[in-house]
């Protein structure tokens, strides 16, 4: 009966780690404050967030239309030159690994009045009349 209860006990204690485990991840909150899920915007995006780290989730990934733009560091990213049409933001609890283990959370916003990159023209040429 001592092997039993000492199996028992350590599964009980797996169990409980594993548990604690779960519970501090999804403590963990992400909220996209800016943009607005729905929002029309100009090329000029200014993405804000909030972040509560948990456990072993300890900073956020951040992507546009599945990309990610770089590093977000502080609370804040901006973003210009953004093409017209729609785009995804999406931000995402990650560990210490970079495993992507939650909280998200993301906005669709349509970009509206950029302007169409446009090409410079080429100077025309004189011919030479002799």
């Amino acid at each position: 009966m001592g092997k039993s209860m000492t199996s028992m006990m350590t599964g009980f204690a797996v169990v409980f780690v594993a548990g604690l485990s779960v519970g501090w991840a999804q403590q963990a909150t992400v909220k996209l404050v800016s943009p607005k899920d729905g929002e029309a915007i100009g090329s000029r995006m200014v993405i804000q967030w909030e972040f509560k780290p948990a456990g072993d989730v300890n900073h956020i990934h951040l992507y546009l239309d599945g990309v990610n733009p770089g590093p977000p560091f502080g609370t804040s990213m901006e973003l210009t030159g953004l093409p017209n049409g729609p785009h995804i933001v999406r931000i995402v609890g990650a560990n210490t690994r970079h495993q992507e283990v939650g909280p998200e959370a993301s906005a669709k916003v349509t970009v509206n009045g950029a302007v169409a990159p446009t090409t410079p023209l080429t100077a025309p040429r004189r011919s030479r009349a002799y």
